[in-house]
């Protein structure tokens, strides 16, 4: 889980330093794996404007640009990305300058008998995103000529190892829930929705009722009038943290509200879609094409996103480009949803496919947040692309299975060795969000919907003890035992009569409590013998009531390997 330090402020008032923020995570069980600048170490890299981009003579994929870097003279630069175009406003690189993905120091060099002095950078290759296929696209609006690409803020970025049992961490907002309930600032409220909401949405949403459905609440909003278009800058660059690529206003607002509340939605194109959404289990062969432009061939059950004409997308996995946003549409039709972890597991492995939504969804979202991550993402929406939204749409209905949980307020010092007051323990259940009421002496507890994994009371206590601070436990001295003699009589008589016979030239042999019931025949007073029911081999069929059988049989292999002269003993049990 990738944040910032600014990112949590959105949410956690603080006066904290990164460095603080860093100690107090790890120390409330948040890993920190690393801590990395958000704008990279050069200065070197610059914000330039393609101002003709013809075709190589000597080369059909390449480009000749010639670029305006805010100087005199136009710089020439050979490009091989396909969408180098006239008027492009993007990152320039000069000779001298080391690019931070590949370490590679640039230099003036022919390319195809052209010279080419520096080169134009992909977010890749900039460590800004994922995005190899060509160079970054800035915003003309909000861009200078010649500026810095990489401006001195000091941000970084910080990668948290998230748990698998912590799903609510997946999201800028539970890391500063967590940070708040262990002193480190206070939890500010999340800011109220007031949109004038009058018509309701045209398109109709339902969920099937059949057996193993994976979606049990699909929410929805309808926006018309919608202007897609770049995300500002804001939103490119929290979106370029995350290691994502920018694509528009209205996807990047989705995965913008799946970080920031762990909430993942989804923007249909409403034009697109054929009357209706029907949520439903698939059909064995049904197909669709993903926004990863691959083919998928459904199995039965797993859970289909479809209209009238057939499969929309995957729910809680990825959506169909039929009915994917661009640039040219008017109305969308914004889903938040609530997909039962079992399905959205089983399906992405079958299909092998792996998306930030699967990961949340599998982990298990919070169920009551379907309506805040609508509101929010809704809100972005209308106020970068305009618009007018539909009232909100809710369908189906999951049952709670939270339970009340009785925590005996004395079992926290028995268990973890120190102890803290009941007005603490109160404080810091609450402020992770559990309701609570006191019943004589036991607290009767209900867990937030975003935490799944507190079922049990010592999963209370393990939560006031992370929040508490781990280095609070006392340590546990040794407990000093009485010395004793460390072989009993039976013991010492044993290798009494060990280093005994062993003086006499004997060779100890130690065999198997097992032997073959003829060799032992020969050597056995007992009229008869204990046999295996299950022997591992034929010749080890019985448990051996004399020492002498295993013996002869060591000797005779001894012997058949010319080791002639030797003297065996054994001291161990017969039956």
């Amino acid at each position: 889980m990738i944040t910032s330090l600014s990112w949590l402020k959105n949410h956690l008032s603080t006066k904290s330093n990164l460095n603080q923020v860093i100690e107090r995570l790890t120390e409330i069980g948040l890993e920190v794996e690393n801590v990395k600048s958000l704008n990279g170490s050069s200065d070197s890299f610059i914000v330039c404007k393609i101002v003709k981009s013809q075709k190589h003579p000597n080369a059909d994929k390449l480009k000749i640009c010639d670029v305006d870097i805010g100087k005199e003279d136009l710089v020439k630069v050979v490009c091989g990305a396909q969408n180098s175009r006239d008027g492009l406003f993007t990152v320039y690189a000069p000779p001298g300058a080391v690019i931070p993905k590949t370490k590679m120091k640039l230099k003036t060099v022919k390319i195809r008998g052209i010279e080419s002095h520096g080169m134009l950078c992909s977010g890749y290759e900039i460590n800004q995103s994922s995005d190899q296929e060509g160079i970054i696209e800035l915003n003309k609006k909000e861009k200078n000529i010649g500026e810095k690409f990489f401006k001195n803020t000091g941000e970084k970025i910080i990668d948290i190892a998230v748990t698998p049992n912590r799903p609510d961490c997946l999201g800028v907002r539970g890391i500063a829930r967590d940070l708040a309930s262990s002193g480190l600032g206070q939890l500010k409220k999340q800011p109220s929705i007031k949109i004038n909401q009058k018509f309701k949405s045209p398109i109709k949403v339902s969920i099937k009722k059949e057996k193993s459905q994976g979606c049990g609440v699909f929410g929805s909003v309808y926006i018309k009038n919608v202007q897609n278009k770049e995300s500002p800058d804001w939103l490119k660059k929290k979106i370029i943290s995350l290691g994502l690529k920018p694509i528009s206003a209205i996807v990047d607002t989705t995965n913008y509200v799946m970080f920031d509340l762990n909430r993942p939605l989804h923007a249909y194109d409403a034009d697109k879609i054929d009357q209706e959404i029907i949520v439903r289990n698939s059909k064995k062969g049904e197909s669709f094409e993903a926004l990863d432009n691959k083919k998928y061939t459904l199995k039965n059950n797993m859970c289909a996103i479809s209209d009238k004409s057939g499969v929309l997308g995957l729910g809680g996995i990825i959506g169909g480009t039929r009915s994917g946003t661009e640039f040219s549409t008017k109305n969308i039709l914004l889903e938040s949803a609530y997909f039962f972890p079992s399905t959205i597991r089983k399906t992405s492995k079958i299909l092998n496919i792996d998306t930030d939504a699967k990961y949340r969804f599998e982990r298990g979202i919070d169920p009551d947040s379907i309506k805040l991550g609508l509101e929010l993402g809704m809100c972005m929406i209308l106020d970068i692309c305009g618009g007018e939204a539909s009232k909100l749409s809710i369908v189906g209905k999951i049952k709670d299975e939270r339970k009340i949980i009785d925590l005996e307020l004395e079992k926290f010092s028995k268990v973890i060795g120190f102890s803290i007051t009941s007005a603490e323990i109160k404080k810091i259940l609450l402020s992770l969000g559990c309701s609570l009421r006191m019943s004589g002496k036991k607290m009767k507890v209900l867990p937030p919907t975003w935490r799944p994994d507190i079922k049990e009371d010592i999963d209370l206590i393990e939560e006031l003890t992370r929040i508490k601070g781990y280095d609070k436990i006392p340590l546990i001295n040794p407990e000093k035992e009485n010395i004793k003699d460390t072989l009993n009589y039976k013991q010492k008589l044993f290798h009494f009569a060990q280093r005994s016979v062993a003086s006499k030239g004997y060779t100890e042999a130690v065999t198997w409590s097992f032997t073959d019931s003829k060799t032992d025949n020969l050597f056995s007073e007992l009229k008869s013998e204990i046999k295996l029911s299950n022997p591992i081999s034929s010749d080890l069929d019985v448990l051996r009531s004399s020492l002498y059988s295993n013996l002869v049989i060591g000797a005779k292999k001894n012997i058949h390997r010319n080791f002639e002269d030797l003297m065996l003993f054994e001291i161990g049990p017969v039956f």
